[in-house]
C-alpha cells in the first residue's frame, strides 16, 4: 500500500513538473534596451504548447532590445526580444501624430503592416502648401508601405496617438514631411500582404 502512495504521488509530480522561466517584472518599451530590472523569474507547469525562454538564460536576455512592448508579468519568449532594434541598414523609423478617424477604429498593433496615403487638407490639398499639389513626380499621391514599430497611448489633452512607423530610408523623409502637415491616412493591409 505505502508503495502504491509513493508510485501515485511520484507519477503525479512528473506529470505536473515545474520549471523557471522568465516573465516581464515591468513594462517595457519596444525599442528598449531589458536591464536585469526588467526581469522576474517564473514557476510554471511545462507545457509542450508555450514556449518561454528559460531562467538559466537570464544574463543572455539582459542587453537585448525588445522587439514588442513587453508588459508586466507576461512569459518572455524569444521573439519578443533581439539583439537590436530590428531595424536594418536602409530603413527608418517615423512617428505620426495621428487623431481619430486616420487609422482604423479597432486600432493598430506592432508589426501590422499599413498604407501612408496622403489626403486633402481643409483646402483639398494634399502638398501642406494650401493650393493644389504642383509636384511633377507624384510624391504625394503615392502610397507608402510601412510596417507599425509602436503605438502610443492617446493623449486626452491634444486627443493626439502618436504611431511610430518603419519605412524604407527612401520615404522617410517624405513620410516626415507628409506627418508635418496632418493631411495623412493609415490604411490596414491584410496580414502577410
Amino acid at each position: 500500500m505505502l508503495l502504491g502512495g509513493l508510485l501515485a504521488f511520484s507519477a503525479g509530480q512528473m506529470l505536473t513538473a515545474r520549471t523557471e522561466v522568465l516573465a516581464v517584472a515591468r513594462d517595457v518599451q519596444v525599442g528598449s534596451t531589458i536591464t536585469a530590472e526588467d526581469l522576474t523569474v517564473a514557476n510554471v507547469t511545462s507545457d509542450p504548447n508555450l514556449s518561454p525562454i528559460p531562467a538559466s538564460q537570464r544574463s543572455q536576455i539582459v542587453g537585448m532590445v525588445a522587439q514588442v512592448p513587453l508588459t508586466r508579468g507576461e512569459l518572455l519568449t524569444g521573439a519578443q526580444v533581439g539583439p537590436d532594434s530590428g531595424f536594418t541598414a536602409g530603413e527608418m523609423l517615423v512617428a505620426l501624430p495621428l487623431k481619430e478617424g486616420q487609422f482604423p477604429a479597432r486600432g493598430l498593433n506592432p508589426g501590422q503592416q499599413v498604407l501612408i496615403v496622403a489626403t486633402p487638407g481643409s483646402t483639398g490639398s494634399t502638398s501642406g502648401s494650401g493650393t493644389p499639389s504642383a509636384d511633377t513626380d507624384g510624391a504625394h499621391d503615392q502610397q507608402i508601405d510601412a510596417t507599425v514599430a509602436e503605438v502610443g497611448p492617446l493623449n486626452q489633452a491634444t486627443q493626439v496617438t502618436v504611431i511610430d512607423v518603419q519605412v524604407s530610408a527612401d520615404d522617410g523623409v517624405r513620410v516626415a514631411e507628409l506627418a508635418s502637415t496632418g493631411n495623412l491616412a493609415l490604411i490596414l493591409l491584410p496580414a502577410g500582404r
